[in-house]
């Protein structure tokens, strides 16, 4: 959804920009270009091994476009405020975050973000955290495991599948996960595992954002954003969970003004490319001027 993020953004040569999920860089090379000459790019991540990827591409762009100047940081994006008064900024005009885990992400086999591949558990967006998916499905307790599935992930059979991992890692630890998937197909009616969409793939959404902290996340970023704006800036999310999608909706509502008062959808075309961009809702606020 390039086209349409660089439309919501309004962006002008000079202004300073924060990409609060810079992945692969993918938008943030065109922001860059969109602010130049003169502009400031602030990229930030929890991934540290996408921060790699990103760097080489701003790098090239840097050196293309006059007087751009890019800064990346090994953060999460609840953390910009602080990222902005270290670097000397007294605020930002336009803040971008791409919520959910990232192709290059689901791609690596051994982040065992996907059911795909047997890997291991980890699920970590930041490898530098303590708690992996393997670690939190051996700590957490029934009743939180079954409300993570079911509000998590839409998962119907929330009750079973998490009395089965419960019953399953008294026997054993589960540390794969191919592991987790044959315990999910054993706790599940038949008719269950022929649906058009993987029968593992609520649990595995869930569990990804028990361990990161998503939601949590997303409620101190977008209250990060606010605070860093200037008056008149402009925050634009791209959100692909419902539960993300109704947090943004409510904060964007009750906090900002809105320049559209519908989410933007990806177009026909692009959701043949990318699949995934069925799910994409992108919202925007304005930061509302002072009284």
């Amino acid at each position: 959804m390039l086209a349409e993020c660089l439309e919501v953004m309004d962006l002008a040569p000079g202004m300073t920009v924060i990409d609060g999920t810079l992945g692969a860089a993918g938008h943030s090379v065109s922001f860059g270009q969109a602010i130049a000459p003169g502009g400031r790019l602030v990229g930030l991540d929890r991934d540290e091994e996408i921060l790699q990827h990103a760097e080489r591409a701003l790098r090239e762009l840097q050196a293309r476009c006059d007087g751009l100047q890019i800064s990346l940081h090994h953060v999460s994006f609840a953390e910009m405020a602080r990222i902005l008064e270290s670097e000397g900024l007294d605020g930002c005009d336009r803040v971008f975050l791409d919520l959910g885990v990232s192709s290059l992400q689901l791609d690596s086999i051994p982040r065992g973000f996907t059911f795909m591949h047997d890997a291991p558990l980890d699920m970590r967006m930041d490898r530098q955290s303590a708690t992996t998916a393997e670690a939190w499905l051996r700590q957490v307790n029934r009743a939180d495991l079954e409300r993570v599935l079911r509000d998590y992930g839409g998962e119907k059979f929330a009750r079973r599948i998490a009395g089965a991992i419960v019953e399953a890692r008294r026997r054993h630890r589960i540390e794969r996960t191919s592991q987790l998937v044959d315990i999910i197909a054993k706790a599940l009616p038949a008719a269950a595992r022929r649906q058009r969409i993987h029968f593992a793939t609520r649990s595995f959404q869930a569990i990804r954002i028990a361990v990161n902290d998503e939601l949590g996340m997303l409620e101190r970023g977008l209250e990060a954003a606010l605070r860093c704006l200037r008056p008149g800036g402009r925050l634009a999310v791209i959100a692909f969970h419902s539960a993300e999608d109704r947090i943004c909706k409510r904060f964007l509502r009750e906090r900002m003004d809105l320049p559209f008062r519908k989410p933007i959808v990806a177009g026909a075309a692009e959701v043949l490319r990318n699949p995934r961009a069925r799910s994409a809702r992108l919202r925007c606020g304005v930061k509302r001027e002072v009284a």
